[in-house]
């Protein structure tokens, strides 16, 4: 059965097709109109010659554009990193309340929810919400551009923050507070949401960071997701929903898993794989350079740094910056070391929050995305996971690939095999090492 995985990136559109591999990347663009003509090309590209018999659609959340009556783009695609409603999401917090936010959507209040967007869509420019017929996400369009249909999956109708999870229906509060309720049906997850005019069956696979855990494999309690591109999501599937407040002010959403069945809470870290970009690009220093910097792991850097350039998300959330992506260093090579390390601790910490808040002993963790490359820095988060099983998808197309073995999944009713993951081995004497004092300085500082 051969079958393409569309995912559409922060960064990058990636078409892949399995079961052989081949893929086609661009950058991703801005403008919808463009999106979904790339989605066609790249799609028509790797089907030539081809009898394809599904394909899945990924993408990044929170990212939509709104419709005119003729479907026609009114802006450019409004992502989760522009954040236009800062005072919007201040008055959601303010007229909702956080707390009763929390226990309906699993969200946070924040700027990049297209709740907010729409808000401040309607203070700044009314007219063109008025003429809004349809708010349509990122994968919606990818949808679109391929059958005509317009719909969404469950894993990104729940981070629009209009969604009640419980009950899985729009929220009318809520939706009035944005002021637009002009969206996409939402599809049952694992189901077809459409055809190609080929006859094609097209399947919404869901949020690309979740799609991604599922093909890593991490599908029950006890197993983390370790998400890694220019940010960092932790995955952490859950039996059920778990919308308990301390899980908001930990920083930590609560949302269904891909299946639609489970559940999962979601820690971000802003400063990831772009964090690690920045400081090379403003050292002047290459990625093989690096390489060979990170490589051998062996105790941790005596050096201390907190990540955050822009703030922490979770745990703890905390807006204050903590450290200067462009500033000189006196040993270019034992930093990137030492942010490496912290990274690597964060990383830990996100999951061990999430793990003990709902009750779940964590077994294990893959880790997939871009920065895999880094060698070096994946030992260090095996090193750094306090003796837990640490593995790795190699390859930067994890979503993809995850996206086109779900849709050949549900077409043809065999449950789709785990990606093979590569163990990471930590020798006990160095891991103690890791998981003693070092561990417990990083904790204790950033706390």
């Amino acid at each position: 059965m051969i079958a393409l995985g569309v995912d559409i990136g922060t960064t990058n559109l990636k078409v892949h097709r399995v079961p052989d591999g081949s893929m086609r990347s661009v950058r991703t663009p801005d403008d919808a109109d463009a999106l979904q003509h790339d989605v066609r090309r790249l799609v028509a590209e790797l089907s030539e010659g081809q009898r394809i018999d599904a394909v899945g659609i990924t993408a990044m959340a929170e990212t939509g554009v709104p419709l005119d009556r003729d479907l026609k783009p009114l802006t450019e695609l409004i992502t989760w990193r522009d954040q236009p409603g800062v005072a919007q999401a201040r008055r959601l917090a303010s007229e909702v309340g956080p707390e009763a936010f929390y226990a309906r959507t699993g969200l946070r209040t924040s700027p990049k929810l297209p709740v907010v967007t729409w808000r401040w869509l309607l203070e700044t420019r009314p007219e063109l919400l008025a003429r809004t017929r349809l708010w349509a996400g990122a994968p919606d369009l990818a949808l679109a551009a391929l059958t005509g249909r317009f719909a969404m999956h469950l894993t990104h109708a729940q981070r629009l923050g209009v969604l009640d999870l419980r009950r899985r229906v729009w929220d009318e509060e809520l939706l009035r507070f944005g002021g637009l309720d002009r969206l996409p049906e939402v599809v049952e997850p694992m189901t077809v949401a459409g055809t190609t005019p080929d006859g094609v069956p097209v399947v919404l696979c869901g949020h690309d960071h979740l799609v991604g855990a599922w093909a890593a494999g991490v599908r029950e309690p006890g197993q983390v997701a370790d998400s890694l591109g220019t940010a960092e999501a932790i995955i952490t599937p859950s039996p059920g929903l778990v919308l308990d407040d301390e899980l908001r002010r930990q920083g930590i959403s609560m949302g269904w898993y891909v299946d639609g069945q489970d559940a999962c809470a979601v820690s971000g870290n802003g400063a990831a794989g772009g964090l690690i970009e920045q400081r090379l690009a403003a050292l002047g220093r290459s990625y093989s350079w690096l390489q060979d910097v990170l490589r051998p792991v062996g105790e941790p850097s005596e050096i201390f740094i907190a990540p955050y350039p822009q703030g922490r998300q979770a745990p703890e959330p905390d807006p204050t910056s903590t450290y200067d992506v462009s500033r000189p260093a006196d040993d270019p090579a034992e930093e990137l070391r030492a942010l490496a390390d912290a990274l690597s601790f964060h990383a830990r910490w996100m999951a061990e929050e999430q793990t003990r808040l709902l009750g779940i002993d964590w077994r294990s963790t893959v880790a997939f995305g871009g920065p895999v490359r880094l060698g070096g820095w994946m030992e260090r988060k095996a090193h750094a996971s306090g003796g837990r099983a640490f593995a790795v998808l190699d390859g930067a197309a994890t979503a993809a690939q995850g996206a086109a073995s779900m849709a050949a999944s549900v077409v043809s009713g065999v449950v789709d095999k785990p990606l093979r993951a590569r163990v990471v081995e930590v020798g006990p004497h160095l891991g103690e090492i890791w998981d003693g004092a070092f561990w417990h300085r990083f904790h204790k500082l950033v706390t």
